[in-house]
């Protein structure tokens, strides 16, 4: 598979960064230390103060300043680690999807970052 940046992209956002993770999974029911981890950082964000604590973060105003270079206004359109720590605020929790999803979800609040999971078998041609 190749994935390149769009020259656009490049040019509008020319710090975008991408990391790419191939894996072979089985999505199953989360195992419950999963969930504990899980139920462990939705405890801590409640207790941040919001918004500052929460989603004044370097990465998250990163995300948004890259929204709105690409004519996209930040407060509609949000990145999925922004959404998830909304989400966990508004006393929603984490989805629980399953073991594959979840952990993607975990690591994009943890990391203040949109993570991307894609099925490999589902994506064909090369992905800009």
């Amino acid at each position: 598979m190749k994935i390149l940046i769009d020259a656009d992209l490049k040019k509008k956002c020319p710090r975008t960064a991408l990391g790419c993770l191939t894996a072979r999974v089985k999505p199953e029911p989360s195992p419950v230390g999963l969930l504990a981890e899980m139920n462990q950082r939705e405890l801590e964000i409640q207790e941040l103060p919001f918004p500052r604590g929460v989603l004044e973060s370097p990465q998250v105003e990163a995300v948004r300043r890259a929204y709105k270079s690409l004519g996209k206004d930040p407060a509609r359109y949000r990145g999925s680690a922004e959404a998830l720590l909304r989400r966990i605020v508004a006393g929603k929790g984490f989805p629980q999807i399953n073991s594959v999803v979840d952990v993607i979800n975990l690591v994009s609040v943890e990391s203040r970052l949109p993570v991307g999971l894609y099925d490999a078998t589902h994506v064909s041609g090369g992905v800009v």
